[in-house]
């Protein structure tokens, strides 16, 4: 883990190295293997060592859970996942683990599909994370051929494999 650790080291310093400071993390790999836990480190250590904003916050970012998106979706349809389209900067946990399409009154929607692509279109004045189980890969299985293409762009994808570190 020290290379994985060093690597997300640099990158919360906006340090040279082999994560790209512009874009987001794309956390990804086995169940257990600590994806979440490390994107709440993540933003503890950001908060302290990168610049606060022009307005004096801090460096931080609101983490979603992708079940809990969409459960917006369901209850509000469009209106219900705007914030997450709109957050200046947003983490996405657990995606891949939603219900796909997500329903709301007869209309259904890969919600994270229709996300991913709304945060693209704003992603020079945005700034997205996520932890998923799913492999670079399965992308573009569960949200489409574009939308691969497109996270391409916009994240550094860390593969955190391994086994799972929960007690049995």
């Amino acid at each position: 883990m020290k290379p994985l650790l060093n690597d997300l080291l640099l990158w919360c310093l906006s340090a040279p190295g082999r994560l790209d400071p512009s874009k987001g993390l794309w956390l990804w790999g086995d169940i257990g293997s600590g994806k979440t836990t490390m994107l709440h480190v993540i933003l503890r250590f950001c908060r302290i060592v990168r610049p606060a904003d022009a307005e004096g916050n801090p460096y931080g970012f609101r983490i979603s859970n992708a079940i809990e998106v969409c459960s917006g979706y369901q209850r509000k349809g469009y209106d219900g996942i705007q914030t997450y389209i709109d957050s200046r900067r947003q983490a996405f946990d657990e995606l891949g683990s939603e219900t796909i399409p997500t329903g709301y009154y007869g209309n259904t929607e890969n919600v994270f599909q229709y996300i991913l692509q709304r945060r693209y279109d704003r992603r020079h004045t945005s700034f997205t994370h996520v932890t998923t189980n799913l492999s670079v890969d399965q992308i573009a299985e569960v949200y489409g051929a574009r939308i691969y293409d497109r996270c391409k762009e916009m994240f550094n994808f860390v593969p955190m494999r391994g086994a799972t570190f929960r007690k049995k």
